[in-house]
């Protein structure tokens, strides 16, 4: 196992999965297409689940696909870009639900029978898939979900409840019209004893009507990331024992549970491993839309004018509060293709320890132990704090450039609000960012420090060292961790506990799971940097990153002594000299970082914006301008 204060590994693959043979072959099944407006032509849930049949064409198998870390990156990647609901989408139906079947159906139960022609229909692409853990009621807290799946040992089959509303599931599923199938996490009852949280596989719906036992509700928007959303309940939807996807765990013939995979505890976080190849995969679809929205934001500060008296008719990248929000920007999204390496590395690395295990499930990676606020840090540290670090950079990059373009920033057509709004809604999808940062933070502080001594975390001088930001930010993660270790012992002395021990630190622990994070992509940004030689344009986005992430930090960093208040004031100076070091690089940096024109093609990036916009839109009486 890794440990958690390990560097990631050395990358293995550092090439654009945008420019993958895989990407080229989804490119052209996608096609260019630009993200329909409120109300345009037909359901979110028809056009996906249609280019969930043309994906259909050029993927491989489900075991293949969710082996093959070019093939998911590239997918992610790609879809993310065309439209971020469709990546939605795909991640529910390939990487949740079909990657629930393969990894949890041994190889008997998906040779042949029922559900054998179940996975048939979801490769394929006339089923869509869905994952319905989410219970609406309790939302984005995993650790006490209510639905149950009771076996009935006369029929061998199992029947799903929904005991209330407030456990009713909530996901991308759209209305019924389209086949549609869902793995649904609940707890596993046998003979009245509640067995911990396992997978079902369970069809919603055909082309006519709902599954028997199953109501699905209608739509429901959520304007960050449009898509076909609906709540699920079940009424004594009757399933066979084949659709459990149990792994090595059976219920022989006199009705008795035999699960060699652990207790109630361990089966949930057996059934929530599939986060892993979620989390591995999500760092790329964050940096492909980073990427995007830093450049089309670059190129659209470089032709647009301003008109203000200081500087009349120059390009607003003369100016340099411009310069250090769109290179920030840029520099940023430069690291999350890092850190999406990085995740990526790391998935892989479990797997082939798994495959030399015959086939048991990897351990919980990076010290994760009993998870406080959700299961999800408890599957894998590392992988979950990569995807909470990608998102939440992601988040920052997509906010800031849709600010510096304006109202042209906030038009469908520039696609930066899908892209923001794709951040915002992966902060709570597939596991909650704050609450898997509570529980990384906590664990940390839990920890015994390191034996030996401590590393050398005294920071070089200069911010335009590539290591400056990686030693400074490690420096503020140990003594974050040693000042909230010593505030619980000394709360622990006092003979406190639970919610009063906890409940005034809750917020230190927030921030050290971040600091956490912070470290993590430092670590992968630096690594690439001493690696790529003495390119200036890469050295120069490693300098400015680190700098931007200094200044946002800069409080905590004082306070806890890592940097002194002089140096802190030398930050801007020292972020304006980057960015005026970057500027004669500016079109290969663009270059390197665009995303294929066919992917992504967006107005803001033409030097005649107005006529490009012109040309995206069609008129109210089916003509063009």
């Amino acid at each position: 196992m890794t440990p958690p204060d390990a560097a990631p590994p050395p990358h293995r693959c550092d090439g654009d999965p945008l420019r993958t043979r895989q990407a080229r072959h989804i490119a052209d099944v996608l096609g260019a297409q630009r993200p329909p407006a409120p109300g345009e032509g037909p359901s979110r849930n028809h056009r996906t689940h249609h280019a969930l049949t043309r994906l259909a064409a050029v993927l491989p198998p489900a075991r293949e696909l969710l082996r093959d870390r070019e093939w998911l990156a590239a997918l992610s990647a790609c879809t993310a870009l065309v439209d971020p609901a469709l990546y939605m989408t795909v991640v529910n139906h390939h990487i949740l639900c079909l990657g629930s079947v393969a990894g949890a159906a041994d190889a008997e139960q998906l040779g042949a029978g029922d559900l054998a022609q179940a996975v048939e229909a979801l490769e394929s692409g006339h089923r869509k898939g869905v994952f319905l853990v989410t219970e609406i009621g309790d939302a984005n807290s995993h650790l006490a979900l209510r639905t149950t799946a009771e076996f009935d040992p006369e029929r061998r089959e199992f029947v799903l409840r929904t005991p209330d509303a407030g456990a009713a599931k909530f996901s991308g599923v759209g209305v019924p019209g389209r086949p549609q199938s869902a793995v649904v996490c609940a707890r596993l009852v046998v003979d009245g004893t509640c067995h911990g949280v396992h997978p079902f596989l369970a069809d919603l719906c055909d082309e006519r009507s709902t599954a028997p036992g199953v109501a699905v509700s209608g739509p429901l928007g959520v304007e960050a990331l449009p898509l076909e959303y609906a709540l699920v309940r079940f009424e004594g939807a009757r399933l066979p024992y084949d659709r459990w996807l149990r792994g090595a765990a059976s219920i022989d013939d006199d009705g008795v549970l035999h699960d060699p995979g652990g207790g109630p505890d361990r089966a949930l976080q057996r059934t929530l491993d599939v986060g892993r190849r979620l989390w591995a995969t999500v760092p790329t679809a964050a940096a492909a839309t980073a990427r995007a929205s830093a450049v089309a934001a670059l190129r659209h500060s470089q032709h647009r004018r301003s008109h203000g008296r200081i500087a009349p008719g120059a390009p607003v990248l003369a100016y340099r509060t411009q310069q250090r929000a769109v290179l920030g920007a840029l520099a940023e999204a430069f690291a999350l293709d890092r850190v999406a390496s990085t995740a990526l590395d790391l998935w892989q690395q479990a797997e082939e320890a798994q495959t030399q295990r015959s086939g048991e499930r990897p351990a919980a990676a990076g010290g994760a132990g009993e998870a406080a606020f959700t299961p999800w840090a408890a599957v894998d540290r590392r992988l979950s704090a990569l995807k909470a670090s990608a998102v939440d950079g992601a988040a920052r990059v997509t906010a800031e450039c849709r600010r510096r373009c304006g109202v042209a920033g906030y038009l469908a057509a520039n696609r930066l609000s899908g892209y923001s709004g794709f951040a915002d809604s992966f902060g709570a999808a597939g596991g909650d960012n704050r609450l898997v940062l509570l529980d990384v933070g906590c664990a940390l502080a839990e920890e015994r420090p390191a034996d030996g001594p401590p590393a050398d975390t005294r920071p070089p001088p200069d911010p335009d060292d590539p290591t400056w930001w990686c030693r400074i930010v490690t420096a503020l993660e140990q003594r974050l961790a040693a000042g909230l270790r010593a505030a619980l012992e000394d709360g622990r002395r006092r003979g406190l506990g639970g919610m009063d021990l906890w409940n005034p630190l809750l917020e230190r622990a927030r921030q050290l799971g971040e600091v956490h994070t912070l470290r993590l992509a430092a670590q992968s940004v630096a690594a690439s940097a001493t690696t790529g030689g003495s390119d200036p344009a890469r050295g120069g986005l490693t300098a400015l990153y680190g700098t931007t992430q200094a200044l946002r930090l800069a409080g905590p960093l004082q306070w806890t002594g890592v940097v002194s208040a002089r140096t802190a004031a030398s930050l801007d100076a020292a972020a304006d000299r980057q960015c005026a070091r970057l500027v004669p690089h500016i079109e290969e940096l663009a270059a390197a970082l665009a995303p294929p024109e066919s992917l992504a093609p967006t107005p803001l990036t033409d030097p005649d914006y107005a006529t490009a916009l012109h040309a995206t839109l069609d008129r109210p009486d089916g003509g063009h301008p």
